[in-house]
């Protein structure tokens, strides 16, 4: 049964086993608002998970807001959030940082206010840009005071035997409603370009992003639930995590391109909208193969 479908029609009864415990990671951009005007389904779909008793947590490359502000814009639509519901490029980069080995204590970030906010916020010192401290690990995002001076800074410190070289994520374009930006990626690439040092890439499709979404819900991958709109982030990194894919053709990938898509990409359900959430069978046994 979608989302559609009536909510007493999922409580189990006695005659009924009890549904699998599921965890919810939407993404946002594309699945649960277009910029700023929120995508018909949502509010209804996170209802009905809720009303389940499931958890759902909202996921996004994005590291140039705090959780609070991702927060604010979807209560500011009609979506039922709180910051400790989101988990960003900023969570995930932070909660990255913490599982290395040995473990850094000063950082440079090359990023906006809220990447360094959150990463100082975990314990971390942030590394200042007049090169007296040297950084265990500098980490890119999208920068808008971007500079040659700040370049060599940190190719600098990653030099061989230097920093170790994280990117928020491998996007190369930053979209704007004034055009594309250069993303984390394009920085990272100019850095890559000299240093020779390959980033390690947080953000989707890697899975720090879903690992930190299982350690706060405290559930196994399998039992996680990615809803996105892009095959090569969210399906991708979602399949190759253990988790339970959902494309949703509200976004950016279309309906040809997930046929066309490698067997590992290819999404466990494909839906139009959020109202055709399958939770039904989302809450019966870990899916084998695309359902449409």
């Amino acid at each position: 049964m979608s989302v559609a479908g009536h909510a007493h029609a999922h409580q189990p009864t006695a005659a009924q086993p009890r549904l699998r415990q599921r965890v919810f990671a939407f993404d946002m951009d594309g699945v649960l608002y277009l910029g700023e005007r929120r995508i018909d389904g949502a509010a209804e779909a996170l209802a009905q998970v809720r009303q389940l008793g499931l958890p759902a947590y909202f996921i996004s490359n994005n590291s140039r807001q705090t959780p609070l502000e991702l927060a604010l814009k979807l209560q500011g639509m009609g979506i039922d959030a709180g910051p400790e519901q989101v988990v960003s490029g900023v969570v995930a980069t932070a909660a990255y940082l913490k599982t290395l080995q040995p473990h850094p204590t000063t950082v440079l970030v090359m990023g906006g206010p809220a990447l360094a906010r959150g990463i100082a916020e975990s314990g971390f010192t942030v590394a200042s840009w007049d090169g007296r401290d040297a950084p265990d690990v500098v980490v890119v995002g999208v920068d808008f005071e971007l500079s040659y001076q700040r370049l060599v800074r940190a190719t600098r410190a990653i030099r061989p035997g230097g920093a170790r070289f994280l990117a928020v994520n491998a996007d190369g374009v930053y979209p704007t409603a004034d055009g594309p930006l250069p993303g984390s990626g394009a920085i990272a690439a100019a850095i890559r370009a000299v240093t020779e040092a390959e980033p390690i890439i947080v953000g989707k499709p890697a899975p720090m992003m879903f690992q930190a979404v299982c350690t706060r819900a405290g559930c196994a991958p399998a039992d996680l639930v990615v809803v996105g709109d892009l095959i090569e982030a969210d399906v991708a990194g979602a399949n190759a995590f253990g988790a339970t894919s959902v494309l949703v053709l509200t976004g950016s990938s279309t309906r040809d391109q997930s046929t066309g898509a490698a067997p590992n990409q290819r999404p466990h359900y494909l839906i139009e909208t959020l109202y055709d959430l399958p939770l039904g069978a989302l809450l019966g046994p870990q899916p084998a193969e695309v359902r449409a």
